[in-house]
Parts: structure tokens; C-alpha cells; sequence
């Protein structure tokens, strides 16, 4: 038995069934989820399964996470400043933000929760940092994960998510894993302070003010609009907000309930067509032509539409493709318009934008990075979008995270202006955006390994792409191979700019390839995808 699970099996502060959930694991688990390592900090803070183990998402383990964030601050910034901390719906998540809030307070620190320590939308609480003039923030949260899932993401004072550099200061306050059931904290709860409920109605009238064409909210739409939130942040104040801006929405009632065990969403990430199922059956039964799921903590928003009565999944990139070309199009500029998008998202914006005058700016992936570039560029220059190909989107600059309340607002001020013209997403793509600038296909797949010791394997995978002996895949040439630092990414370059990118997630068990090929029309591209993903499946899956 090595020294952590021995200290942790036989410590007076776990509780008996804590460790008989311990004496259950597997050698393999045991080995897996009592390192002798840190827990880090991947795409989008810690994620991790809920459980015993200094790997695993605990009370312990929080305890950690803010006692060291705590450090941090109080070192960086000094005592009696405010730190905004919130939650999503998951199993513990608001007890685990109680716990954190406590921690802070034994540093001096004034943690502000949301009344009654409600659950709240991940870019309201990166809205609130801002507004209440912050020096940081903790979300409880694993986004779309699973429910076994939770996380701890950690903000700056502007809203966004640290970076590496700031991670890594964070990192030495940290205790050896060895030390975590020693930590010792006197919470001062008379600390504890909450956000005022108006700055909820004033959030949503800043992202009102944020749509291109004002009068789309003059006159009330009688369209309707199906809505799954999948039990998460955004069920009850994302009809609040859509009606609000006179949309028809319909929620799926099944799904839009509180529930930290996604009852009736099996799949809650709506980058997975599958997470629309129940959705889908209500809009052929209302006669609805267009849905908006969003994902457990709120942040990313996706549109599912039928489109010659067939149903289609809009993907993060050709969203973002359709937010540049309208904003580009439809608003008065005085400054020079910019972009932001990441090294494994679509490159057609950078032909768009050479169009209207406009700059692309490339991060790394996941907005931490995104968010950070908003901030640098401040108001240097006019802001049209930031956008991800995993469905991500930010389209205002009042906070600095991805937000699917003015991603929504924003896809239904374009989809009811199209009506007009009898278009939706996918014409304005074919009939208006691909013959200007260039028939383009763009997709990401995702292959998941199961092991619990996932990491190594896909490691093997990226270095078996990194040495890549043959010039040529399926029936396209490879022109280069190189390895992009500041995009953690593997990129091959092949004809015609076209471009395939490997990349390892951040925050899942996941191996993901990135295509961005052009061509002459979209049968011919979806042909070329298809031969190129036959071919990978064999490579990667063997």
C-alpha cells in the first residue's frame, strides 16, 4: 500500500464510507487516483471525476485547490478584497462552492456568492467579476462533462480564465499530495457577502444592447424556438432572456429542470447531435424549425436546425463563420475590426475578413486564451466575434468568457432577418458566404479512449502523426509537418490550404482531429472528409 492511500485509509477525517469507497478500488485505481503528483490545471481548469483520491474531485481536494488560490491572492493583491465564486448544477458543486468560499475567508479574503448560492451561468459570473470589480473567481464546474464529473475553474480580475503564467504562481502555493488531510483553515463566515439580483437583469440588458440590429427586438417573433438547457445554468433564465428580446421559445420541459444527474440528457453537450433528441421529437410536433441547446454551466450554445426537412447540427466553425460575415456586413465600424478564433478553428474567416478590412487574431485553444487576447487589445481596436470550433462563442466584450445568452441572441437577430429572404444558417453559408469566398469543409472528430490511464496512449498517437513518413494521405499531398507551440497543436499542411491539425484535449480523454479543406464545391469536400476519416480510423484506432 503506498503512503498517500495508507494516510488516507486510516485518517480520523474520512468518514466510514469514504473509505470503504477507497478499499473498492481496483490496484489499477488505486495506483491511478493516489499519485504522488499535483492535480493540474488543463483547457479550462481542473476536471475530475468525483471521489476519494488526491486525483479526484473531493472535499479534500478542494480544500486544496482554494487554500492555494487563497495564497495566491492575498499575496498578489492583499486581504479585504472581494472574489466572486459560483456553481453549476452538478452533484456537490454548491457545497464545494460553500467549502471554497470558507477557505478564502481564513486568508482575510471576501468571497461573494450568488444569493442563496444559487447555481449561475458560467459568463454571468465572469460578467459579475467584472462588474463588482473582483480580483478573481472560482466556478464549480465541469462544463459538459459527465455527470460523475466536477471541476475548479479559477478567473482574473477582467473576467477571464488565468493562463499558464498565472497558473504556474498559483502552482507554488500548492501542497504535496502527501500534506492535503493536513491542511488547516479558520473560516470567518461573517466574510461571506452575496451579488445583488440586479446585476442578473443588468447583464442581459448589456448583451440587448450588444445585438447588431436594434430593432429585432421592437416586435414579438412568431416562429417558435425549441430550448434544452439540459438541466443545467441556463433553464430558467435563458427563456427569461429570450422572451425578453420577444423570441417564441419553447422549452423541453423534460430537460428543463434542475437535476445534478442529467435525468433526461444522457448526452449534454450539444456539440453531439445525439444531446437533441428530445429536443427534436417537440419540434416536429410543434412544427419548429430551429433549436438552441446549451450545455450544463451555460457557456457554449449550439443550433440544430431543419434544413429541407432534415435535421442538421450547426458546428462551432460555421457558426463562427456566420458571426463574422454578418457583423462584418451589418455594423458601422469607426476602428478597425477584429476577429478571434483559435489555431484549430476554420481559416475561411481570415478571407472574410480581408474583405471587409478586418483583423484575425489566433490563439491557443480554449477561451482563457481568447478572453486574454480581448483584454489586450482592450479598445484599440472594434470587436465582431471570438469563437472556437467546439462551439464556443463570445460575442460581446461586457465579459470574457464563452457565452451562449449573447451567442443565442446574436443566432436568432440572424436567423429572423434571413426569414425574410426564406434562408436560414445553411443558405447563407451555400447561397451567399461559399460562392464569395470559397467553397470550405470543416469538421472535428473526437476519438475517446476508454483507460483510465488514457494519457500515455494518446501521447503515442500524436507522436506517430509527428513522424509521419508518407507524403501524401488518402488522395491529398502533405506539404509539411510541424508542431505549433502556442497552439498545442500537431499541423500538416496539404494542398491547395488546405490543413488536417491533431490535438490532445485539455479537459477529456480524447484524441481530436481537426480538418480545413477547400474546394470546388461541397460534394466534392464532403467525399475528400469522408476518404480522409476512413483513413484515419484505421490509423488511429489501431
Amino acid at each position: 500500500m503506498n503512503l498517500l492511500l495508507e494516510k488516507w485509509i486510516n485518517s480520523s477525517l474520512l468518514t466510514t464510507k469514504e473509505k470503504q469507497e477507497i478499499k473498492k478500488l481496483s490496484v489499477e485505481e488505486k495506483e491511478v487516483y493516489f499519485k504522488d503528483q499535483l492535480l493540474s490545471f488543463g483547457t479550462a481548469g481542473v476536471r475530475g471525476i468525483m471521489g476519494m483520491g488526491t486525483m479526484k474531485m473531493n472535499r479534500f481536494t478542494y480544500t486544496q485547490l482554494s487554500y492555494t488560490y487563497g495564497k495566491y491572492l492575498v499575496n498578489k493583491f492583499g486581504k479585504n478584497k472581494t472574489v466572486i465564486i459560483g456553481h453549476d448544477n452538478r452533484l456537490n458543486s454548491d457545497t464545494f462552492a460553500i467549502l471554497c468560499a470558507n477557505v478564502l475567508t481564513s486568508f482575510g479574503l471576501k468571497p461573494l456568492l450568488f444569493k442563496n448560492n444559487k447555481l449561475m451561468p458560467t459568463p454571468i459570473i465572469s460578467y459579475a467579476i467584472r462588474q463588482t470589480k473582483s480580483i478573481g473567481g472560482i466556478i464549480v464546474t465541469a462544463s459538459h462533462n459527465p455527470k460523475e464529473y466536477n471541476g475548479f475553474k479559477v478567473y482574473n480580475p477582467d473576467g477571464g480564465q488565468v493562463l499558464p503564467d498565472v497558473v504556474e504562481q498559483i502552482t507554488k502555493y500548492m501542497c504535496k499530495p502527501i500534506d492535503i488531510l493536513d491542511i488547516v483553515y479558520k473560516p470567518n463566515k461573517k466574510l461571506i457577502g452575496y451579488v445583488n439580483d440586479s446585476l442578473i437583469n443588468k447583464y442581459m440588458n448589456d448583451v440587448q444592447a450588444a445585438l447588431v440590429d436594434k430593432s429585432v427586438t421592437r416586435k414579438t417573433k412568431s416562429f417558435p424556438i425549441v430550448f434544452t438547457g439540459h438541466h443545467g445554468t441556463s433553464c430558467k433564465l435563458i427563456p427569461i432572456f429570450l422572451k425578453k428580446l420577444k423570441f417564441n421559445v419553447k422549452p423541453v420541459i423534460k430537460q428543463c429542470f434542475y437535476n445534478p444527474n442529467f435525468i433526461n440528457s444522457p448526452v449534454s453537450n450539444p456539440e453531439d447531435f445525439k444531446s437533441f433528441d428530445l429536443a427534436i421529437k417537440q419540434a416536429n410536433k410543434i412544427k419548429s424549425k430551429i433549436i438552441i441547446g446549451i450545455d450544463p454551466d451555460a457557456d457554449r450554445m449550439a443550433v440544430c436546425l431543419k434544413h429541407h426537412d432534415k435535421w442538421r447540427l450547426m458546428t462551432g466553425n460555421e457558426m463562427g463563420i456566420i458571426y463574422t460575415y454578418y457583423v462584418l456586413k451589418h455594423r458601422k465600424f469607426t476602428k478597425t475590426p477584429y476577429i478571434i478564433s483559435s489555431y484549430v478553428s476554420t481559416y475561411l474567416i481570415d478571407r472574410i475578413a480581408k474583405e471587409y478590412k478586418a483583423k484575425v487574431y489566433r490563439t491557443g485553444t480554449g477561451f482563457k486564451w481568447m478572453g486574454a487576447k480581448v483584454s489586450e487589445i482592450n479598445n484599440k481596436q472594434q470587436f465582431v466575434v471570438a469563437f472556437e470550433e467546439a462551439i464556443g462563442a463570445l460575442n460581446t466584450t461586457i465579459n470574457r468568457d464563452k457565452d451562449s445568452f449573447s451567442a443565442s441572441s446574436l443566432a436568432l437577430e440572424i436567423y429572423h432577418k434571413y426569414q425574410n429572404k426564406n434562408m436560414d444558417f445553411v443558405d447563407i453559408l451555400e447561397k451567399e458566404i461559399y460562392p464569395q469566398f470559397g467553397h470550405w469543409f470543416g469538421k472535428t472528430d473526437s476519438y475517446v479512449f476508454k483507460e483510465i490511464n488514457w494519457k500515455p496512449l494518446v501521447l503515442k498517437k500524436m507522436n506517430f502523426f509527428k513522424t509521419y513518413k508518407i507524403n501524401r494521405i488518402a488522395s491529398l499531398n502533405i506539404k509539411n509537418i510541424k508542431w505549433n507551440k502556442i497552439g498545442d497543436c500537431l499541423e500538416w499542411q496539404l494542398q491547395d490550404d488546405s490543413w488536417i491539425k491533431f490535438r490532445m484535449s485539455g479537459t477529456e480523454p480524447k484524441f481530436k482531429i481537426y480538418y480545413n479543406l477547400y474546394g470546388n464545391n461541397q460534394d466534392d469536400l464532403n467525399n475528400q472528409y469522408q476518404e480522409l476519416k476512413n483513413t484515419f480510423d484505421k490509423l488511429v484506432l489501431t
